[in-house]
């Protein structure tokens, strides 16, 4: 398997801020750990500042983070033993456990999914929708499950109320919206953002359960190597907290990960990453089996699995507790 790869570098910039996040491991026996993440995005940003602010370094560990391309190759990686925990997009690796890997996941950074409907200007609320047409790529594929998870909630009917046209990815999809051809669509942050900017519009949805760029390990970390697994959840959710409540120094984190020079069009990503925000790395026990049950009809799987089998999210909870605890505060 060829894997594009990189090791995150950079100067510590200004990242002196970070002396309010201390803790009293110390820096003599460092342990060496490989970290893969797998997509380029605001949401990844607290893997950088987490890095460059030293963080990993205080909690006993020695980090290289090394970018792999996709979800499915990310998880590749992780069960070929090339990386020990791994950072993934999408639903690959419940799909991967559905199909009998053991890989279960460790925490959330975010809990819903990372897209927007985009709509054409003239469509202010949801009932505007009704009698029009959305782009999805294809049925069957999770752009359809989600347009009609969202289209149910608002008490419109699929394919009766609104039709849904399988036009293809997210540029296909785009276009089709450019035309006129539909009058809304799925589209990703970054995209959905480019769309504003010539006159269309966010309508706004509860958005449903997701999990996305989820951390996932191997069951033989979490036996053999739990304390390590423990330390990098502690540095990790440290700065997460950080990342959720220090809005400006997060800002200048998201225009670095990201190129952005306009710091209007960083707030605007910035401010659009923290609507999944997910603090703590959890999951509730409903939405969990809700994510569990759409991969499996989404990917037409009969295998069934229990919710522990997919979600371990015990040391996450306990970090969290022992923050709450100790009154921790970015």
């Amino acid at each position: 398997m060829k894997k594009k790869r990189f090791v995150i570098t950079g100067a510590a910039m200004f990242f002196g801020l970070f002396i309010i996040i201390q803790n009293s491991w110390g820096a003599a026996s460092l342990e060496k750990l490989t970290i893969g993440w797998s997509a380029i995005s605001g949401s990844q940003a607290p893997f950088w500042i987490t890095k460059e602010a030293g963080l990993f370094e205080k909690n006993g560990l020695d980090v290289t983070m090394i970018y792999i391309d996709g979800g499915s190759k990310a998880t590749q990686a992780l069960l070929s033993g090339d990386v020990p925990i791994v950072q993934v997009g999408g639903s690959a690796p419940i799909v991967a456990r559905l199909r009998g890997a053991d890989v279960p996941m460790i925490a959330g950074l975010t809990n819903v999914l990372a897209y927007s409907l985009v709509v054409a200007s003239e469509i202010k609320k949801p009932e505007d929708l009704k009698g029009k047409k959305l782009a999805i790529s294809g049925f069957g594929t999770l752009t359809d499950m989600l347009t009609r998870e969202i289209l149910i909630d608002n008490g419109l009917k699929p394919m009766q109320d609104v039709m849904l046209l399988q036009t293809g990815g997210v540029a296909v999809r785009l276009a089709a919206l450019k035309s006129g051809n539909v009058q809304g669509t799925l589209l990703a942050s970054q995209q959905a953002l480019a769309a504003l900017q010539d006159g269309y519009r966010v309508l706004e949805y509860n958005p449903p359960p997701f999990v996305s760029h989820p951390l996932i390990v191997k069951n033989e970390m979490l036996g053999g190597e739990r304390n390590t697994t423990r330390a990098f959840l502690r540095a990790l959710l440290k700065v997460h907290l950080f990342y959720g409540q220090r809005h400006e120094e997060s800002l200048n984190v998201i225009q670095k990960v990201l190129r952005i020079d306009d710091r209007k069009v960083a707030r605007e990503t910035y401010e659009d990453e923290l609507r999944r925000y997910n603090p703590g790395g959890g999951f509730e026990a409903g939405n969990m089996r809700k994510v569990i049950e759409r991969v499996r009809e989404t990917r037409k799987m009969e295998h069934k699995v229990e919710i522990p089998e997919v979600f371990d999210l015990g040391l996450a909870a306990d970090v969290e507790a022992e923050l709450k605890k100790a009154g921790w505060k970015p």
